[in-house]
């Protein structure tokens, strides 16, 4: 998952699928098609939109309070302000009794906090959610910047994978 010479970050796809690791992922990101639904309203599709993609037209009644990065998927990628959090997202353990860490690799201009750092699962389906928080610069203007965010728990990996777009506030 590493860009050639003279790409960035989205410039390559996600990778690889391990059809052997995917039948034990450990950790799953929560997402049914109802939260892809609401991204959509979130993202402003109106009502002949929603009609093609979900044959419900009133899709969208719930209202549209949120953004499309509200979505719990493990790719995160926006404009990111001085010391804002980034992202929450939440996980299911499929695994059972599991205790993942947290390991963070990111552009040394980046300062990326995953809270909490540690996440114990005691029950089969049990829920957890993190939060991580960027901050970091001084960066050219809109420029990118990658981060991985790796929860292990010895056997299993998931990977978060993010591109920071950086705009500096002055540019606001």
């Amino acid at each position: 998952m590493h860009p050639s010479f003279g790409q960035d970050e989205l410039s390559y796809g996600a990778g690889l699928l391990n059809p052997v690791k995917a039948v034990d992922p450990g950790l799953v990101y929560d997402a049914g098609a109802s939260d892809y639904v609401q991204m959509l309203c979130n993202s402003g599709y109106n009502k002949t939109a929603m009609l093609i993609i979900t044959g419900d037209a009133g899709s969208c009644s719930n209202g549209t309070n949120g953004t499309a990065r509200d979505l719990n998927y493990p790719t995160m990628a926006l404009h990111v302000k001085h010391d804002k959090t980034f992202a929450v997202k939440k996980f299911s353990s499929i695994g059972g009794v599991s205790k993942y860490k947290a390991t963070v690799s990111a552009d040394p201009k980046l300062n990326v906090v995953v809270n909490p750092s540690v996440l114990e699962f005691t029950e089969l389906n049990e829920k957890r959610q993190f939060t991580v928080s960027v901050s970091g610069g001084p960066f050219p203007k809109n420029s990118t910047a990658p981060a991985t965010v790796i929860w292990s728990d010895g056997k299993h990996q998931v990977r978060s994978v993010m591109v920071v777009y950086t705009v500096l506030e002055k540019y606001y």
